[in-house]
């Protein structure tokens, strides 16, 4: 099992740029455009678009005009059942300068539902196209019984240091305009410690917060000046200086078989992992199991840069990367 671990996260360094090399279908920006809306009309994760385009992580925003590369998967559209839908819905042909929102708002139903009867992948319709719509009735019931994929759930947020709307809207992946319209702001200024609603779809909700592993950090592995990069932090030390665990747990990796990280524990806790790299010395053999605070090795130089440092991850077991910072000072 450990073994798979190692090899997977091993896999997952590289993986990003060969994976947008391999991409079918793209996606041109346009005006009012977020990474949940794109994902929300392809039917994807967030995660999945990162993933295929690994420049769009130290982006701020979205352009207009730029191309995104859509790693697109069929997926199997579920059939309904006839005795569902006995003339509970009117067929309607597709005029020009017709939408889903349009046709949605003339019969008085949602376009989600229009979508979601007609077992549609995308919001685009075609002139001539026959489509069911549901009337009201059964539109409403539909609705109470099973939620639907764009519904938004309020996630409370306390503006930190250095916070703005637009990074806050990234870290969320939703469009910033629609936090200040939610929140009813006058202004784009947000004031440290002030709580905001961020509205974050049910899917996306779901994924990122109900899926996680519970994990606290009551300190980082060592003392210093940090930075975010894209797998984790950076944090500048004085070689030699201890490292220490985050969490008690058991090493299922101490070695230097991946250049790139140099010497480099790995840990497992109970639902996640925690990875110290670029260390002088490890101080611990795979399969030791560690408590909370013990040293487990010794900050190192940063390959290329000359600065002493220890490059710190957290990851969900399947070799998903988290944000340390999310989980840091969490009582």
């Amino acid at each position: 099992m450990s073994l798979f671990l190692v090899f997977l996260l091993s896999i997952s360094l590289f993986v990003g740029e060969a994976f947008s090399g391999k991409c079918r279908l793209y996606h041109k920006v346009r005006p009012g455009d977020s990474l949940w809306k794109i994902a929300d009309r392809y039917n994807l994760y967030i995660k999945d678009i990162l993933r295929a385009n690994p420049r769009l992580r130290k982006a701020k925003y979205l352009r207009v005009g730029q191309r995104i590369c859509i790693p697109y998967k069929k997926k199997r559209v579920k059939k309904v059942r006839k005795k569902h839908y006995k003339k509970d819905y009117i067929v309607y042909r597709v005029r020009p300068g017709d939408s889903l929102k349009k046709i949605g708002k003339k019969f008085g139903v949602s376009w989600r539902e229009i979508k979601r009867y007609n077992g549609l992948r995308s919001n685009i319709i075609r002139v001539g196209q026959k489509l069911k719509i549901p009337r009201k009735s059964v539109s409403r019931k539909k609705a109470r019984r099973s939620y639907r994929r764009g519904d938004v759930v309020y996630v409370k947020y306390r503006v930190r240091r250095g916070d703005s709307l637009i990074k806050i809207a990234k870290k969320f992946g939703v469009n910033w305009r629609e936090i200040k319209r939610v929140n009813r702001l006058r202004s784009n200024i947000v004031r440290r410690g002030q709580l905001l609603k961020i509205p974050v779809p049910k899917r996306a909700f779901e994924r990122r917060y109900l899926d996680k592993p519970k994990i606290k950090l009551s300190f980082l592995p060592v003392e210093g000046k940090y930075t975010k990069v894209s797998r984790g932090l950076d944090i500048y030390a004085s070689c030699g200086d201890k490292i220490r665990a985050v969490e008690s747990g058991r090493v299922i990796y101490s070695g230097d078989d991946l250049t790139p990280y140099g010497n480099m524990v790995i840990v497992e806790h109970l639902g996640y992992l925690s990875i110290y790299a670029y260390n002088m010395q490890n101080l611990v053999e795979r399969g030791d199991r560690v408590s909370k605070g013990e040293v487990i090795a010794k900050v190192g130089l940063k390959p290329g840069s000359g600065r002493c440092a220890l490059h710190f991850e957290v990851r969900t077991k399947d070799g998903a990367v988290l944000n340390p910072l999310e989980y840091l000072g969490k009582k």
